[in-house]
């Protein structure tokens, strides 16, 4: 059976029906696109009266701090440290013999009071000598006097005194309060001088004063010369949400070769509404007392434009100052006196510019 045949002229009709049908698509969709994207305008004018003329747009609105107060400002410096102490209390015994009698409070973070006993030594042997002391002391009062009998007297009633410093010292105590860090001894345990028992068996624990305890602080080299002098300068430390007062007590005399810093101590102040004094080794921020500047511009830091520059307004119009800046803090931007004119712009206002027309509102 015979097919039918598309002759060459058919042939090339079609294949041209088919392109201008793909540009037509092409082209559809370009001008879809194009008037996607075109800008959407609007009549900006107004008839009024059946004239073309445009309103004049209202000046921006800024607000203002009319007239700032000059005051003295003490600049404060933040610092991050650690509680440390100056020195521990290595408690010891200067009487040999066994424990009878430990203290309850002698353990790890209590206190025990200035003069309150600590640790008690088996006394019978020291009571003895006193006892014995005393007899012979008897025994010579009852003797004729004489020259040097007076002599022997003074040397008894040395004996018998020394007898009993040695019998108080079966108690031990010290003069301050302690706070207690460890103790390592138990009833029945033989103490006394290390030369006699060994070193291990003569400690009995370690504490400290608390007038021990101090913070210490890196502080920048470049800062020192501000705070010139440095010892006696008043801080606030605070640790764990607990606010203590302190004073700067010494500057390190050398710089740190690791961090290039120099470390300040900090001892707190005695004050009986504080709260318990922190323990060794916590975290502390301080908060110091740095240069104070007198009679200067305290300005909230949203005053402070590009490039260290203030707006203010002038004749209803934005004019620009470069005031000189003394100090930057997180809240406030510190700058010599300078004339505000009819009030200080606070606050970012993106677009405007030196001579812009604008209106204010005071804060």
């Amino acid at each position: 059976m015979a097919q039918a045949t598309k002759s060459p002229n058919q042939s090339d009709k079609s294949k041209l029906f088919g392109h201008l049908q793909i540009i037509l698509i092409i082209g559809a969709v370009l001008i879809a696109l194009f008037f996607a994207r075109a800008p959407v305008r609007f009549d900006q004018t107004i008839n009024a009266g059946g004239g073309g003329s445009s309103e004049t747009p209202a000046p921006p609105t800024v607000r203002v701090l009319e007239q700032p107060p000059q005051r003295d400002f003490t600049l404060p410096i933040k610092l991050t440290g650690n509680v440390s102490l100056e020195e521990r209390v290595a408690i010891t015994s200067e009487a040999r013999g066994r424990i009878v009698w430990i203290s309850e409070k002698f353990r790890s973070g209590k206190t025990i009071p200035a003069n309150e006993a600590i640790v008690k030594i088996d006394p019978a042997e020291y009571q003895l000598a006193v006892r014995q002391a005393k007899a012979q002391l008897q025994k010579h009062a009852a003797a004729p006097d004489s020259a040097a009998d007076e002599a022997a007297a003074d040397f008894l009633k040395a004996q018998l005194e020394l007898a009993e410093r040695k019998l108080a010292q079966t108690e031990i105590s010290l003069p301050y309060d302690l706070l207690v860090i460890g103790a390592d001894v138990e009833v029945g345990e033989l103490t006394g001088p290390f030369e006699y028992v060994g070193e291990d068996a003569a400690l009995l624990g370690v504490g400290y004063r608390t007038e021990a305890l101090q913070v210490t602080a890196p502080i920048e080299t470049h800062q020192l010369d501000a705070l010139n002098p440095l010892p006696g300068r008043a801080a606030k430390i605070n640790v764990e949400n607990k606010v203590y007062h302190a004073n700067v007590e010494l500057v390190a005399p050398f710089v740190s070769p690791e961090t290039r810093m120099v470390t300040v101590s900090f001892k707190f102040a005695k004050d009986s509404s504080a709260p318990p004094l922190p323990l060794p080794g916590m975290f502390a921020e301080i908060i110091l007392n740095g240069p104070t500047y007198e009679n200067a511009l305290a300005l909230p830091i949203e005053a402070l434009q590009r490039a260290k520059t203030a707006w203010v307004v002038e004749n209803g119009a934005l004019a620009v100052r470069s005031p000189n800046t003394l100090a930057l803090t997180k809240q406030y931007w510190v700058v010599e006196p300078f004339d505000v004119a009819d009030g200080l712009i606070v606050g970012a206002y993106p677009g405007l510019s030196a001579g812009m027309a604008v209106t204010k509102q005071a804060l």
